[in-house]
């Protein structure tokens, strides 16, 4: 593998560790203590920071510079996992930690999706988001059943020494990375370009509709256990397999990034995830969630490191901080629409209704998306 891209799945094994042993803070803080409420509050608000935080993101990289805003993020996250292992039973210095760590966190993986469309070369592009993107699945083996294992074992001080030592690891990593060659003009004064050039020279609207629609349907991850618990029916029977699946398609298939435009893998894949849910939608035993699991993975192995790619397959290079920090606030708001969507609808209609609708909404999206994104042809 190369060394830079064996770097940049290092740093993305090491920033989603960071925030994923937090999938069990809601637990933790009740243990502590706190109120249900209280500890959800705790959980959402890094969520929502995260969300604010992307469009600041580029230009933070721009003004700093794309290595330095990943030290300097990093050790950012680092400070604040500290504090908050001090951090008392008090909720309002509680939430202003949480905030500031969103903060943190969306700025260095802004950064590091930078970092990665303005280095990695684009014969090795495409491949190179699909084998650094199964970073951020891996802690799903590892980083997040060791955390439920601690806590049920009451080592709650090992649990709250994760994320430091997580974050830690990202400093050290984007310490050894080179620093960016970025193009200058006359003076020699960075050239970076504005949204306005973004929206005006690059297909942004069509990247970002993209990035959103497939985001709501990545989003249906969360509602996941719902559905599942509601028909009686095991989470993890979907959940692993589809980790395995994602992990599988972009090492062994990776190959097929780099032969085919990441625009023409966009669409398809995302509407084989599509179709899977909706026969998760009407699944009545564990082996068929299994198997949805397993094919839903293998779409998004593919539909997610292929929309990153849109950052640096269509942006030009001044253009390509600005990109990222779009790309995931797109993604990042579809995470925020869904909930919105799932609560009055479960709560008219059922979970599982709700979630048949909604997999059948994304079935035509990723049609539209599809569609969008087809070979224009040549006139003469």
């Amino acid at each position: 593998m190369n060394p830079l891209i064996l770097f940049l799945f290092m740093s993305n094994f090491a920033i989603y560790a960071y925030s994923n042993t937090y999938f069990f803070l809601a637990p933790y803080l009740e243990s502590q203590g706190m109120s249900a409420s209280g500890a959800g509050l705790a959980v959402s608000v890094f969520y929502a920071a995260t969300t604010l935080a992307r469009p600041f993101g580029g230009w933070i990289v721009e003004r700093s510079g794309v290595r330095r805003t990943m030290i300097l993020s990093s050790l950012g996250c680092a400070a604040l996992s500290i504090a908050f292992a001090f951090h008392g039973k008090d909720l309002v210095p509680i939430l202003g930690v949480r905030i500031l760590m969103g903060l943190f966190f969306s700025v260095f993986v802004v950064a590091m999706t930078a970092y990665q469309a303005l280095s990695v070369p684009e014969e090795l592009r495409g491949a190179s988001f699909a084998l650094v993107t199964i970073g951020s699945v891996f802690p799903l083996f590892t980083v997040v059943p060791f955390s439920d294992f601690l806590l049920r074992h009451g080592a709650s001080i090992l649990f709250l020494a994760m994320p430091p030592v997580a974050a830690l690891l990202c400093v050290r990593l984007s310490i050894r990375l080179k620093p960016v060659v970025l193009p200058t003009d006359s003076e020699g004064r960075r050239e970076w370009g504005t949204y306005g050039d973004l929206f005006r020279t690059t297909p942004a609207v069509r990247m970002l509709l993209s990035c959103l629609l497939f985001g709501l349907c990545d989003a249906s991850i969360v509602y996941i256990s719902s559905f599942a618990m509601g028909k009686g029916l095991v989470p993890s029977a979907f959940m692993i397999p589809n980790a395995i699946g994602a992990t599988l398609i972009r090492f062994f298939g990776r190959d097929l990034f780099n032969r085919l435009p990441r625009t023409l893998l966009a669409g398809p894949s995302f509407a084989l995830m599509a179709v899977c849910l909706v026969v998760t939608s009407y699944a009545t035993s564990n082996t068929v969630l299994a198997v949805c699991g397993l094919v839903y993975g293998m779409g998004m192995g593919y539909a997610y490191p292929a929309h990153l790619s849109f950052t640096g397959d269509l942006v030009p290079i001044p253009l390509r901080a600005k990109a990222a920090s779009l790309v995931y606030f797109s993604m990042d708001f579809s995470w925020f629409l869904l909930p919105l969507y799932m609560g009055f609808a479960g709560e008219s209609a059922g979970v599982v209704h709700a979630f048949r609708w909604f997999a059948l909404f994304c079935v035509a999206a990723s049609l539209f998306v599809t569609w969008m994104w087809r070979p224009k042809r040549q006139t003469p």
